[in-house]
């Protein structure tokens, strides 16, 4: 039977609703010419292109092919490689979700106890999943394009563990340690496995820790057979035992609390407009100062105020200044209460406070930072820290607090005079940034109000605080340091996504108002604080939004428009540049979900347009000025993203077009959205057009505008680098400076040579994780036998674990590798490897317990969530095959895969061809040297017998 019959004849199954048995019947009557890759081939489409999502069928179709014998697993990966090869990228989400699906489906087989398996087909198996791991590994690795999905993160966990299950079957186990076998055939499924594990715990250290333990425990047995070059030697065990009897001879480490991890841990944290979760941060604290209060208290506040006084005193962006301002005005006192009910009043806080205050208010220069201070000391007055005695004596005059608040917001008081004053909404913004201790309560009400009017479908009400926020973009910033932005944006997207233009009643235009407001409120918040699509709250994954970030203001061409689409776009073509104005109908026949959608493609047409002489320059700016319309704005993120991508193109009519969008609105109400806009495009754009050199007037007077918007995200700028410094030596000594006590007389050196996350982001990025670890290993070593070589351990841990990722990939790496260390004698250092592993491991733990919290708006937004509209997957499987046409599947050809399952079907031919000496099963020679374009080149010239 041909593949298209075999696609066929599952569909029908699925259709149908087969069970197993059923399906199993009609296998058999064809039994003759079953052949095991094709069946999987037509499987995974279906998954991929028929089935709806989670269908459980294909699971259990694809286990009774597994363990049957109908199929093995290697041909099962063959036809998985290949469905993987023949999708284009970037990976649509239904591809991804597929291979995620059926590695897992093919991870459950290989653990069932109905399956067996012999070790060449083991060896065949770990080949290809290990050089697949190694080719995702190294394509994500060297890409320069937004960080990968979270679906793509799934894929590489399921390749992974689909990888140490396979090591884990006694198959497996004897493929990797196998002396009978030629040594060449043993040696480089090793090598191969041994290399894509490593690749993969570097790149992807969100693993579960279960995965990493089983791929350490591959890597481990793998070493105990071999040294790096996989050479079988009786004295690797006896070296790997001498490591791990060595791990058990160091004693643990006593954890010391040191004042400058906490002040690298909240600057961070300030530095990045990261929310600061209350219990995180405490659990954080108390497990380092074994539950010495006092010593928390006190530490916390001090960090409080070095941070903003470096920030301050090293002239940071006005940013980062005011996220110190609002933590200390608001968000401290209510960590340092915390802090003292958890003592049970154990200390006095007036004296701890006193304490404290004499230690930082020296470094309060300005009369700016000490009005900070004094706000501070003013709000905890107002948590009962301090007695009014006490705050007398430390600000020193009444006449300073009389302008301040006289009391604290309540939360619940804020929702129900917003719910009965819609007015009052707007104007808690405005009280937001320059709240005087209850920008946490205030947030709240915020997010709140925001879920409510969600819900209730207010959206005019929802327009004018979105609006109020985009007026005041550090209000998202100051909102997202108390609770978590998925928690306030994800029912915004909700909201977008789920909008229906078939059910508005009255004018088209005030909604495109009212869903731009929103749409635009999303869209500057993520450009703010540098989340990602999965750190927004998106719930639907085939939604408007998913959609338009995926795209990423890419623009369609014609022949990729649906007639629909093509119609919207003439209509809005007419629109701008041949009719009076806008209509209403215009809005009425398209949705703001089309429009935002053909924003590229729109612009792309008009500058064709102008290009060819069908449109004049009158004519264009013309057009383009409707953009500046309040109810349009939100399309200049998109408009002014693409000029970018424009440039090389045409500079001169880039230029022309970035006049237009950059002169301020004429409506006062859109001149400050529209500034917002403008300063959430500038650090991109900027660049882009300073790189482009050009004398142009337009392109000059854009460059000036958008240099006035010097900043406005969280997210660093790409550090540029200065050949005379010494990084990593710089990096040590900032680290040093950290461990010495400052004072007045050294302040302004010490603020100078301090760490900050830009120099661990610059040695990351100019050395490697490995070259920056064995630097702060050297700084560990350095003080091995001084007193401070504790604390040297606790800031060197906290920096690792808030640093990126691959740094404690690295660690782990290195400790897991320990015998080589040992083999060179160098005992100290091997040492200091256990000591630090360990202790980032339990700092780990504490702070990645922030994904296990319960927080009332996350449980409110997870309730939400819930989808009981359609449990009837029947009836979702059936309507969506109601148009299937089985004929035209049968003219499809199949694209080369028959040469693919041609050589798949030579897999039980395999043995003879295990032993050669010429064996070469690098990734150059499996897939050439130009297989980062991540299709794994063409499985059609990958010859199995090599294997």
């Amino acid at each position: 039977m041909a593949v298209t019959k075999w696609m066929t004849l599952i569909r029908q199954c699925l259709l149908n609703r087969r069970s197993v048995k059923e399906f199993a019947q009609i296998l058999q009557r064809h039994q003759g010419d079953i052949n095991g890759t094709q069946v999987v081939t037509a499987l995974v489409n279906c998954r991929e292109s028929f089935c709806a999502k989670g269908d459980p069928l294909i699971s259990l179709y694809l286990e009774h092919v597994g363990t049957t014998g109908l199929a093995k697993i290697s041909e099962s990966l063959v036809a998985l490689i290949h469905q993987w090869n023949q999708s284009k990228n970037p990976k649509t989400t239904d591809m991804l979700d597929c291979c995620t699906q059926t590695l897992q489906d093919m991870t459950m087989i290989i653990v069932s106890p109905k399956f067996k398996m012999d070790m060449s087909e083991a060896q065949i198996c770990l080949n290809l999943s290990s050089k697949w791991l190694i080719a995702l590994s190294q394509h994500l690795s060297s890409s320069v394009e937004e960080t990968p999905t979270q679906e793509l993160n799934y894929v590489l966990e399921a390749l992974a563990f689909l990888l140490a299950s396979l090591a884990a079957t006694e198959a497996g186990l004897a493929a990797l340690s196998q002396h009978e076998l030629p040594k060449d055939a043993t040696s480089n499924v090793q090598s191969s496995v041994q290399r894509a594990i490593g690749q993969c715990l570097t790149l992807y250290p969100n693993m579960s820790p279960q995965l990493v333990e089983r791929l350490n425990a591959v890597v481990k047995h793998i070493n105990m057979i071999g040294d790096g070059s996989i050479q079988p030697d009786e004295s690797m065990q006896a070296s790997e035992m001498q490591a791990l009897q060595f791990q058990v001879s160091i004693p643990q480490s006593q954890i010391v609390a040191s004042r400058a991890a906490t002040i690298c841990y909240l600057d961070t944290l300030l530095s990045t407009g990261a929310t600061i979760d209350d219990s995180v941060m405490l659990n954080f604290l108390s497990s380092r100062h074994q539950s010495e209060h006092q010593s928390m208290f006190i530490d916390l506040f001090i960090a409080a105020f070095d941070s903003l006084r470096v920030h301050v005193s090293s002239k940071d962006s006005s940013m980062r200044v005011e996220q110190c301002q609002i933590f200390i005005q608001s968000k401290l006192p209510v960590l340092l209460s915390m802090i003292s009910a958890s003592s049970f009043n154990s200390f006095n806080t007036d004296e701890a406070i006193t304490d404290a205050w004499h230690q930082v208010s020296p470094f309060l220069i300005s009369q700016d930072v000490l009005t900070i201070g004094y706000k501070c000391l003013h709000t905890c007055s107002l948590h009962h820290l301090l007695s009014p005695q006490i705050i007398h004596q430390l600000i020193g005059s009444e006449d300073v607090t009389a302008s301040f608040s006289k009391g604290l917001y309540s939360k619940d008081d804020l929702v129900t005079q917003v719910i009965s004053n819609h007015s009052r909404g707007p104007k808690l913004i405005e009280e937001l940034v320059r709240s005087d201790g209850s920008a946490g309560s205030l947030s709240q009400a915020i997010v709140e109000v925001i879920q409510h009017y969600c819900q209730s479908k207010e959206t005019q009400y929802l327009k004018d605080l979105a609006n109020a926020i985009l007026r005041k973009p550090s209000a998202i910033n100051c909102i997202s340091l108390f609770i978590r932005p998925a928690y306030w944006l994800g029912p915004l997207c909700t909201l977008i996504d789920d909008w229906r233009w078939d059910e508005i009643h009255g004018e088209a235009q005030p909604i495109y108002d009212e869903f731009g407001a929103v749409f635009l409120l999303i869209l500057v918040s993520r450009a703010r604080l540098g989340l990602r699509k999965s750190d927004i709250g998106i719930r639907r994954k085939d939604g408007f939004l998913a959609d338009y970030l995926e795209r990423e203001n890419s623009e369609y061409t014609l022949s990729e428009l649906s007639k629909d689409r093509e119609s919207k776009l003439s209509e809005w073509v007419n629109a701008l540049y041949l009719a009076d104005g806008l209509s209403d109908e215009l809005f009425a026949n398209c949705s703001p979900h089309d429009y935002y959608l053909l924003i590229p493609t729109l612009l792309r047409q008009s500058v064709t347009a102008h290009q060819y002489g069908k449109l004049s320059s009158e004519s264009l700016n013309a057009g383009l000025d409707y953009l500046l319309e309040s109810f349009l704005l939100p399309s200049l993120i998109s408009a002014l993203n693409w000029v970018g991508r424009y440039l090389n193109n045409n500079l001169a009519l880039a230029g022309v077009v970035l006049k237009v969008l950059t002169k301020s609105p004429s409506s006062a109400d859109s001149q400050d959205i529209h500034r917002t806009i403008l300063a959430t495009a500038a650090p991109t754009l900027r660049r882009r057009l300073e790189a482009a050199q050009s004398q142009d007037p337009n392109i000059q007077s854009a460059i000036s505008i958008f240099s006035a918007y010097q900043e406005f995200s969280f997210v660093p700028e790409r550090e540029s680098l200065d050949g005379t410094i010494d990084i990593l030596g710089s990096l040590q000594s900032s680290i040093t400076c950290l461990l010495t006590p400052v004072t007045s007389l050294d302040l302004e050196n010490q603020s100078l040579s301090r760490y900050s996350p830009s120099l661990m982001r610059l040695a990351l990025r100019c050395h490697g994780a490995d070259a920056t670890l064995r630097s702060l290993i050297e700084v560990l070593l350095q003080l091995s036998n001084s007193h401070n070589f504790l604390f040297a351990l606790d800031l060197i841990s906290t920096i690792i674990c808030i640093a990126e990722p691959k740094l404690r990939d690295v660690l782990r790496i290195r400790y897991n590798m320990l015998s080589t260390v040992l083999r060179k004698g160098d005992a100290l250092s091997a040492e200091a490897v256990v000591r630090l592993y360990r202790q980032v491991e339990t700092y780990t733990t504490i702070l990645t317990a922030q994904d296990m919290n319960l927080d009332q708006f996350a449980f409110a937004h997870q309730l939400s969530n819930i989808d009981t509209a359609n449990a009837n997957l029947d009836a979702v499987v059936s309507g969506q095959g109601d148009g299937l046409d089985l004929q035209a599947e049968q003219g499809h050809e199949a694209d080369g895969i028959d040469q693919v399952l041609g050589e798949a079907a030579a897999l039980g031919n395999l043995d003879d061809g295990m032993g050669g000496n010429d064996v070469d099963l690098s990734f150059d020679a499996l897939y050439g040297p130009q297989s980062t374009d991540m299709n794994l080149e063409d499985l059609n010239d990958l010859d199995l017998d090599m294997f």
